[in-house]
């Protein structure tokens, strides 16, 4: 099965460089205990360190790296996966990684994930507040082009660019060539964390372009000033944008439905609520996979809400788009002093 299912439809896209990161589909399982339940292991994206951030960095790195961009600048909370993979994963590309961070509440895979940037090489650095971190990050890369004579490569939160948007409108048409190669029936539903909005973006595109007529249900896992109806509807005009540009046949005149549902995020980003910690420990007990309080955990929770009430009557598909590995193999664990500079109330 190819990795750019995409790109095979629509040859002309094949302009975009790919960084080498995705191996293939990631797989699809039944949901133990439902009939009508898959499961899209997102978590397996990449053998050393996953999850669905990888889509959107394939492509991303691939690009800074052919544009010559020796450095990166990019945001996240200070346990964000997507920091952590982009240190990981641009190190094997020589790229440095300079991420800039807002505090968050302490979680387990926090310190794993602020250990594995740290031992990539990374500038990992703590704001207050939005403006705070701009402003670093600002300083930061007049030091960059001082340095070398090339400013860095910006990646905003997630990685949720058009470009970056593209890795899961790639996502939809593998998850076609698994439907038409019978691992599972045609989800009416699809069940995903939003918070960069990339992989939303993307997944509405990709879902009507490869023929699926699956709505999809946002999660909604960060505060309204990070991800908004608003927000998605810019960013799929301008991943629409860059599909005309390159190969008018693959943007599609419609995009899959979208409900974005806030009634799961809890008071705070990546505090886990009652029904948080209910669905991943079901989860957990139901597959052996890990999840997370940030994001996997409340789209987890959304799901159970609907099955518990015994809305879900026909096939739909929950993507998992954690980690799956943790703190890669070789990289030491943080030092609960060094932690306090990064979490809430450290």
């Amino acid at each position: 099965m190819s990795s750019y299912p995409l790109f095979d439809a629509f040859p002309r896209l094949g302009v975009f460089p790919r960084a080498g990161l995705l191996h293939g589909a990631t797989p699809v399982q039944p949901l133990r205990g439902y009939d009508t339940v898959w499961i899209k292991r997102d978590d397996l994206s990449a053998s050393d360190y996953g999850g669905n951030k990888i889509r959107k960095l394939d492509l991303l790195l691939a690009r800074a790296a052919a544009d010559d961009r020796r450095d990166l600048v990019t945001f996240g909370y200070s346990g964000s996966n997507f920091v952590a993979a982009t240190a990981w994963h641009g190190r094997k590309l020589s790229l440095t990684t300079h991420a800039f961070l807002l505090p968050q509440a302490d979680a387990p895979y926090v310190a794993d994930n602020l250990a594995t940037g740290l031992h990539c090489g990374a500038e990992l650095r703590v704001g207050r507040s939005q403006p705070a971190v701009v402003a670093q990050a600002l300083a930061c890369s007049l030091r960059v082009l001082a340095r070398s004579g090339r400013a860095p490569r910006w990646i905003p939160p997630g990685g949720s660019t058009p470009l970056g948007a593209l890795g899961f409108v790639n996502a939809a048409f593998e998850l076609r060539q698994q439907i038409d190669a019978g691992e599972l029936p045609v989800p009416q539903r699809l069940y995903v964390a939003f918070s960069s909005m990339g992989t939303v973006a993307g997944l509405a595109i990709g879902l009507a372009l490869a023929g699926l007529p699956t709505r999809i249900e946002a999660i909604q896992v960060v505060g309204p000033q990070f991800a908004s109806r608003d927000k998605l509807d810019r960013l799929v005009q301008r991943t629409l944008a860059l599909l005309r540009r390159t190969d008018p046949a693959a943007a599609p005149a419609r995009i899959a439905e979208v409900d974005i549902r806030t009634e799961f995020f809890g008071e705070h980003y990546a505090v886990a609520t009652d029904a948080t910690k209910g669905a991943m420990q079901r989860f957990a007990a139901a597959t052996g996979a890990h999840s997370d309080s940030a994001y996997s955990g409340k789209a987890l929770a959304g799901l159970h809400a609907d099955l518990d009430a015994g809305t879900v009557h026909e096939p739909v598909l929950y993507w998992h788009t954690f980690n799956a590995h943790g703190r890669p193999a070789g990289v030491a664990p943080l030092s609960k002093e060094a932690l306090r500079d990064y979490v809430l109330g450290g």
